[in-house]
């Protein structure tokens, strides 16, 4: 009894850790085609599906996206407010994106 005990919550830990992991992944998945949409990919001159840490050239342009990143996180520290503006700019781009691909379907 014990026994069956301990493996429901071992199963039921494994299942909730899981669930993290997925839930994880698909925000990951979504913070990239964020930073599609905001056109820095393109930016940035990344080819998609080139192996970011493998890839000499694409490890660089990473590393250059990454220290751009880095830049804007510092600026938002140091000066709070830019997230209104931010979100503003972030909104209208949303909307924008819903309204092209609401008219191609």
């Amino acid at each position: 009894m014990i026994q069956r005990e301990i493996s429901r919550a071992r199963s039921q830990k494994m299942n909730s850790q899981n669930i993290h992991r997925r839930a994880e992944t698909r925000t990951k998945i979504q913070l990239g085609g964020l930073l599609l949409k905001a056109d820095l990919v393109d930016q940035f001159e990344i080819v998609l599906g080139s192996d970011l840490q493998q890839d000499v050239d694409a490890r660089e342009k990473a590393t250059l996206l990454l220290g751009s990143l880095i830049d804007l996180s510092q600026r938002l520290q140091a000066d709070p407010s830019l997230k209104n503006n931010w979100s503003i700019l972030g909104r209208s781009a949303m909307i924008e994106s819903f309204l092209t691909e609401k008219d191609l379907v």
